[in-house]
């Protein structure tokens, strides 16, 4: 057999490999929300999960920008809204998205009143 028959028959037994049998279950469109770490929690519940690595779903509400080459974007849902710190693109305000990353507490003192907040420090 010549060697661009051998290549064909490669590419030929690849295509085969590749096509998606009927009787194979498809991957749905959360995969990769799947794949992410963390409990997925409702908005309202990461103020009790400090420390802990959690995932939440909801849409972009607003963005700042931050020192230090991070970022803020503000995620609610149908109970609340949460600050995410990344140093990723944030995608467009509006947009739908699912965030994994770890409840963080930051202390803040202003004249005497607490005004601490938590907020994701996203992965």
């Amino acid at each position: 057999m010549s060697f661009s028959r051998v290549g064909l028959v490669v590419l030929c037994l690849s295509a085969i490999g590749c096509s998606a049998s009927p009787n194979l279950p498809v991957a749905s469109s959360n995969i990769i929300t799947a794949l992410q770490p963390g409990e997925r929690v409702k908005i309202r519940e990461v103020g009790s999960k400090r420390d802990r690595v959690v995932q939440v779903e909801g849409k972009i509400k607003g963005q700042a920008p931050l020192m230090g080459g991070q970022r803020a974007y503000e995620v609610q849902d149908d109970t609340g809204s949460v600050w995410i710190v990344t140093k990723q693109a944030i995608p467009a305000t509006g947009s739908s998205v699912t965030v994994s990353g770890t409840v963080k507490l930051q202390k803040i003192d202003l004249a005497g009143q607490d005004q601490s907040t938590v907020y994701i420090e996203q992965q």
